[in-house]
């Protein structure tokens, strides 16, 4: 029998049976014997990257929206933000670079802890890094802020067959995995289902993200008033569990590849599913949270003056090579198709519902440029060493500099 996380989840269907396909995820990601996000071989692998590692505009545009959310909560202190799923830190630091060329009285309200099953060290001495798989805190005023965290969470699969609902479980054949169908495990899951108003038609495939609702009962016993700022790839149920999704939304990622088949590379693969944003709503108002914003990241950046940033490049003393590298990544924050299209969901408690964030107000004075501020908005961040440089990586030619290259006029 294999040895590691795979050997432990066949050890566990031999011993036990058949398990839900959302245990065989649990384990393929978060096992101690060597699940994906909970090794140490990975680290410092990246088989997917992520907004914040892409330019570091991402945290100062956040950065705004959060200064924005603390003068609308009356400006407490200190003012909590929880990040969630922080990894190696990247977003942390980019916020609390920004936060610290913007009102005094704000950055110095600011509490920022960071939380992820592995805090590694590079963090800034005013970030508290927090090693833990739940959330120890109760009733922060502030902002809980994810980042690609839902998708990762188990989900459990399912088959419309006959019109009934079947679940996936893994088993073992001949000592491979195997899928099997059955009764569903909990009937959570067609309450889910049936509560969204769909009709499914024979031999959809689809997933159930249940421990949505384990999270967002946490969630309302952390905060105590403030917002939950969620950043994710998915869809509202009614376009989630469409036609051309029938075949289910499991994705795994190896190395930049996209990859099929979950069964294989088991703790060297990631594993996600797309994010029922319908359900995730519904989910935070059972638990005292409001729905207060909800748009494509693309529009949220926007509206927080992504253009500005965009444009101030134009007057920075830059190579060419430099200039195109940071509008590139700046770009691809917002590209079609990519992560312009993941979702930005924002959930009050304790605030007023009317509350009209910048984020999601497409007249939002930050578009304009001299944007309404009580001082001069700090100078855009440019990227560094801990970011990307997807012009390098696409382009490789691009990033050469011509003028060092180039013979003539140079003494021999």
């Amino acid at each position: 029998m294999a040895d590691g996380v795979e050997g432990h989840i066949k050890k566990l269907i031999v011993e036990r049976g058949k398990i839900t396909f959302a245990r065989f995820m649990e384990m393929a990601l978060f096992s101690p014997y060597g699940g994906y996000y909970t090794s140490s071989e990975h680290l410092n692998e990246k088989d997917y990257y992520t907004a914040p590692v892409a330019h570091p505009a991402f945290g100062a545009l956040l950065a705004l929206q959060l200064e924005q959310l603390w003068e609308l909560m009356g400006s407490p202190t200190p003012f909590y933000v929880l990040e969630v799923g922080a990894g190696g830190g990247v977003l942390s630091r980019d916020i609390l670079a920004y936060s610290s060329g913007l009102p005094r009285a704000f950055s110095n309200a600011l509490e920022y802890i960071a939380v992820d099953y592995d805090a590694p060290p590079g963090y800034l001495k005013n970030v508290q890094p927090i090693k833990a798989s739940g959330l120890p805190f109760r009733d922060m005023a502030g902002c809980v802020l994810s980042n690609e965290l839902i998708d990762a969470f188990p989900v459990h699969r399912f088959v419309i067959q006959n019109g009934r609902i079947n679940e996936v479980y893994v088993a073992l054949e001949r000592g491979e995995f195997a899928e099997v169908l059955d009764e569903p495990s909990t009937p959570r899951l067609e309450q889910r289902l049936s509560g969204l108003g769909l009709d499914l038609p024979e031999g959809f495939q689809g997933e159930v993200n249940l421990a949505m609702d384990d999270w967002m009962e946490e969630l309302s016993h952390v905060l105590k008033r403030g917002l939950v700022l969620t950043f994710d790839y998915g869809h509202t149920a009614q376009t989630l569990y469409a036609p051309e999704r029938s075949r289910g939304t499991v994705r795994c990622y190896y190395r930049h590849v996209l990859e099929g088949n979950p069964y294989r590379r088991i703790g060297r693969q990631d594993i996600t599913a797309h994010v029922d944003f319908s359900s995730l709503m519904r989910s935070g108002e059972q638990h005292g949270l409001t729905s207060v914003g909800f748009a494509t990241q693309r529009e949220f950046l926007q509206n927080l003056g992504l253009s500005r940033f965009l444009d101030s490049l134009g007057g920075r003393e830059l190579t060419q090579k430099e200039r195109d590298a940071n509008r590139m990544g700046m770009l691809e924050l917002v590209k079609a198709g990519e992560m312009g299209d993941f979702k930005v969901l924002s959930q009050a408690k304790g605030l007023d519902q009317a509350i009209k964030l910048f984020g999601f107000d497409p007249d939002s004075p930050l578009k304009q440029v001299g944007a309404s501020h009580e001082l001069p908005l700090p100078q855009v961040p440019l990227l560094s060493t801990e970011h990307l440089d997807l012009m390098a990586g696409r382009y490789p030619h691009l990033s050469w500099e011509w003028e060092d290259m180039w013979p003539f006029g140079k003494e021999e």
